[in-house]
């Protein structure tokens, strides 16, 4: 586990940023709409589910005025087999747009079977290069969580991915915390939740949002809606879990799947199908 005044770190953001040089991303959702260009190419993690070749980096062209527009530009191919790459992210972003010394030139990919998680060096935008792996093991052994499923970047410059069991595959949600220099550092919260999921959060009300899904030893079989759970609440920087405070979020016998969404503010939606 970290000490407090690091879990307090990685959920605030940095100050100090000059008015001619600053961080990633843009200062607000609406200096984003206002001054922000539009994405030329978009990154794609395609699983092949029969394991028969790695799974891979699709880089996709999406600028009108190209003579690619619309295709398949770049396949980066992991070097393993049977990954199963997740939910992707940023190693640093908006949250940390006051740090003129944070850059975001890597895509963060965690794999939910074996997991590992890849680097992905973007510096050449239509044809992104590997840059680093972290075994799986490494997981295990430093934060003692498995499972990587979500990857968000943080205030501080650190890496946040949530984890949805135990090694051993039993249930147990948590999220390993990563460094710029993507070492496992250890786990965000003090304590586990009965399971894990997604999770986004809104650094400006020191509020993140998580959500439960099963146990891996059971979907890794196949899905079962069956296992869901019901969101859970995280308030404060000291990482101090709180049990669900709306119950009308508890998902009951007819809901099927919970997902986490976020509006253009970052703000998290629950939405859930019964």
């Amino acid at each position: 586990m970290l000490k407090n005044s690091n879990r307090s770190q990685a959920m605030s953001t940095t100050n100090g940023c000059c008015a001619t040089q600053c961080g990633p991303g843009y200062a607000t959702p609406l200096d984003a709409f206002r001054n922000g260009a539009r994405e030329k190419v978009i990154y794609v993690p395609c699983i092949v589910p029969d394991h028969s070749r790695p799974d891979y980096l699709a880089t996709v062209d999406v600028d009108p005025e190209s003579s690619t527009y619309s295709q398949v530009i770049h396949r980066l191919p992991m070097p393993y087999t049977g990954d199963e790459l997740h939910h992707s992210g940023w190693n640093a972003c908006s949250s940390c747009y006051n740090d003129p010394s944070k850059k975001r030139q890597f895509l963060i990919l965690p794999s939910l079977k074996s997991g590992r998680v890849y680097a992905v060096d973007v510096g050449q935008e239509r044809a992104p290069k590997l840059h680093k792996v972290v075994e799986g093991e490494e997981l295990s052994r430093v934060a003692g969580v498995a499972y990587p499923h979500s990857s968000h970047c943080l205030g501080n410059g650190d890496i946040m991915i949530s984890t949805m069991g135990a090694p051993d595959g039993k249930a147990k949600g948590n999220f390993v915390l990563l460094d710029c220099e993507l070492n496992v550092k250890g786990t965000w919260a003090q304590q586990d939740t009965a399971f894990g999921y997604d999770f986004w959060y809104q650094p400006a009300h020191n509020i993140m949002v998580s959500t439960e899904f099963g146990t891996p030893l059971e979907f890794m079989k196949g899905f079962n809606p069956a296992g869901g759970r019901w969101p859970v609440r995280w308030e404060g920087a000291a990482a101090l879990l709180r049990a669900c405070c709306f119950p009308v979020l508890r998902l009951g016998t007819g809901a099927a799947i919970t997902t986490l969404v976020t509006n253009a503010c970052g703000a998290p939606w629950l939405t859930w199908r019964g």
